[in-house]
């Protein structure tokens, strides 16, 4: 018996710790400026602040949540983040909000394309890291690493998936799922046991 109870609280174990794993593998909706929103900000450090505040991992969805034809979203190289150029664009959605997927690790330039909304601190600048599965990262895009600019525009080669939606987001965190899951696994383990 006493083995038995030790097997048990043995695989409860193994299955918190598989739920705990599995917590940490999702990927979430950042809303970009938190309540504020996509819009010109208090301050030019508002939004370097805030991505500072957060971490950015493969898989992530952005939130631009931004008012369609007060703002847009543009995605840029570095070199145009600096100058708050929109010339050479990778892309441009203008319907808001808009909705950027991470795809690639490295650098990512995001600016207000409107006149004079970028040089007043509407554009952010986000670090990507390897998820958390536990498999190495994949490589930066062409050009991607730190200090560069993202690779040429392309279906798969800016490293992000812009996708303009006028839907609210879906909830933020699938964890809960993952959770759940294990919560099932561990009552049927629990059932053969009994």
């Amino acid at each position: 018996m006493a083995t038995r109870n030790m097997n048990m609280a043995q695989l409860v174990m193994a299955l918190a710790f598989a739920a705990t794993l599995l917590h940490g593998t999702a990927a979430v909706d950042l809303v970009v400026g938190g309540n504020t929103g996509w819009t010109i900000p208090p301050n030019n450090t508002f939004y370097s602040n805030w991505a500072s505040a957060n971490t950015f991992r493969i898989g992530d969805t952005l939130v631009f949540n931004f008012a369609t034809g007060a703002h847009d979203l543009t995605v840029v190289t570095r070199q145009a983040y600096d100058s708050c150029s929109t010339a050479n664009a990778v892309n441009r959605i203008t319907n808001g909000p808009a909705r950027v997927r991470l795809n690639t690790t490295g650098q990512h330039y995001y600016i207000c394309g409107f006149p004079g909304h970028c040089a007043a601190g509407q554009k952010l600048t986000v670090n990507v890291v390897g998820n958390n599965s536990g498999g190495s990262a994949p490589a930066p895009s062409a050009g991607g690493g730190p200090g560069t600019s993202p690779a040429p525009p392309g279906p798969s080669g800016t490293g992000t998936d812009t996708t303009p939606s006028t839907q609210a987001p879906p909830p933020s965190d699938t964890a809960p799922i993952g959770v759940s899951f294990a919560a099932v696994l561990m009552f049927i383990a629990v059932g053969l046991f009994y």
